[in-house]
């Protein structure tokens, strides 16, 4: 079983400015949930966890928006953005580009979690790119070695509705839109509406639509 060691750290704090890039004008609304994990394998057990590991494992794009307050129209929580690093491996990443718009957004990188420029997310979205856990054969002393990490990838200007979950291995496509409570598991195409669990294609943007989007 491995053992879980986490650090907490705020927008204001050193540990933050250590871990982060932030461009100009990005704004926080209330104070997101900044977690750094180390998952360890019985190898790692008498190591401790170091910020170290974690330098500039944040990235937030110019302009972007982060509510972590429940004062919009629906229910939204804090942000959360938990970084893990899997043993020996490198902490994972967690890229937000120019313009996005996070409500209450949850995102879990063990290895890549990318939104590029003008993503907008409704209240309560969450990624992931890795379950945190094989499928089988849980609590031996190579759980986290064998845990799959696959990278997420949110192309520019699409829309990810209220409640939907991004699974690890996922890209959506730029502008598409994913409906609200949707469970993404495959890759959605550009221009494509998505909706459903498992989420389907439903329709595609049309040309005028395209037009409109840019």
């Amino acid at each position: 079983m491995p053992l879980y060691e986490n650090i907490s750290i705020t927008p204001e704090s050193t540990a933050f400015k250590h871990c982060s890039s932030v461009a100009k004008g990005v704004s926080f609304s209330g104070e997101p949930d900044i977690t750094l994990t180390w998952v360890k394998d019985k190898t790692y057990h008498k190591d401790y966890i170091d910020l170290a590991d974690f330098s500039r494992c944040i990235s937030l794009g110019e302009g972007a928006y982060l509510e972590s307050l429940d004062r919009v129209a629906f229910h939204c929580g804090r942000v959360k953005l938990t970084l893990v690093k899997r043993n020996g491996f490198e902490a994972g990443k967690i890229i937000i580009g120019a313009g996005c718009v996070l409500q209450g957004t949850a995102i879990i990188a063990w290895q890549n979690v990318t939104v590029e420029d003008h993503v907008t997310f409704g209240p309560g979205v969450t990624l992931m790119d890795s379950s945190g856990h094989p499928l089988l054969a849980r609590g031996t002393d190579d759980e986290a070695a064998r845990t799959p990490v696959r990278p997420v990838l949110i192309k520019e200007h699409s829309w990810i509705g209220m409640n939907a979950i991004i699974l690890p291995g996922v890209t959506v496509g730029r502008h598409a839109v994913i409906g609200a409570g949707s469970v993404v598991r495959t890759s959605v195409p550009d221009y494509a509406v998505a909706a459903g669990n498992p989420a389907v294609v439903v329709r595609y943007l049309t040309e005028e639509q395209r037009e409109t989007a840019g």
